[in-house]
């Protein structure tokens, strides 16, 4: 019996260069690095700690705007986001991705532990409450405004060299996935 050859079958070995080459190409053009602005380090640092709060009181306001069913709806998803981000940290322990200021890209702006940065818990959980919440959301204001606040701190959490832009991504991906499955399945 022969074995045969599965024809340009990547595989994980062969894709991780191509992924960390297009990863320096972008941190070299996002990320703040050794040369950050004092001004724009201060709003990414600022937004990298501190943008959970606006986004729970969107959620609340929205919540709250809906009534008891809203209220009902935030702690869904409040449940999906705690959810979610054990299962990022769980990936970040496994796949051990260096962040930008292990590898000497970056000081540790945001003096953020040594643990694996792939995927960026911000940017999964971010992603599943946007698309958890879009499910639910009568208007399009509060998603657009959800929509900007991620994407901000997904900037910020990259220009303090706390993450790669592909960290953010596939944290953004992997949330918003998630949250939506979580919806279409959970929501009573």
């Amino acid at each position: 019996m022969t074995q045969r050859s599965v024809p340009a079958a990547r595989t994980a070995a062969s894709i991780a260069p191509l992924w960390q080459a297009l990863d320096l190409h972008l941190f070299a053009w996002v990320g703040g690095g050794h040369a950050a602005r004092p001004r724009t380090l201060a709003l990414a640092c600022a937004l990298g700690r501190w943008s959970w709060v606006p986004l729970l009181a969107l959620m609340t306001a929205v919540a709250l705007r809906d009534g008891p069913n809203g209220l009902w709806v935030l702690g869904q998803c409040l449940a999906v986001a705690a959810l979610v981000q054990l299962a990022s940290k769980r990936l970040a322990r496994r796949w051990c991705a260096q962040r930008p200021f292990m590898r000497g890209l970056s000081p540790n702006h945001l003096n953020h532990s040594t643990r694996g940065g792939f995927p960026s818990t911000h940017a999964t959980v971010m992603g599943a409450v946007l698309g958890f919440m879009a499910l639910q959301l009568s208007a399009a204001d509060p998603a657009l405004a959800g929509m900007a606040l991620t994407v901000l701190t997904g900037w910020a959490r990259v220009y303090a060299g706390a993450h790669f832009p592909l960290d953010v991504l596939a944290g953004l991906a992997f949330g918003g996935l998630s949250g939506v499955m979580l919806a279409l399945v959970w929501v009573v």
